[in-house]
């Protein structure tokens, strides 16, 4: 299967220092795809929490909801308005 950031990291040596543990990509605000998530924390329309390598990731918005979710990366649907990192 297709990995944009491992393509990526294989590619440039020099970048591969600077990558984060985790991954994200937001498409407009209406979804976020996240690689390297380990953990869901909390859940609901209005927020969702999770670990992920190195760290904490929250999404704030509305009608929130989880679109896909595996061991290492989850996509998160709706209106986004805020993703905190930490």
């Amino acid at each position: 299967m297709f990995n944009f950031f491992d393509e990526i990291k294989q590619k440039s040596t020099t970048l591969k220092d600077k990558i984060a543990p985790y991954q994200c990509v937001m498409v407009g605000n209406f979804m976020l795809y996240v690689e390297g998530f380990t953990s869901l924390t909390s859940f609901s329309t209005q927020s969702v929490s999770f670990k992920v390598k190195g760290g904490a990731i929250t999404a704030l918005g509305s009608n929130l909801s989880i679109k896909d979710m595996s061991p290492s990366t989850i996509t998160i649907v709706g209106k986004i308005a805020q993703v905190e990192c930490v």
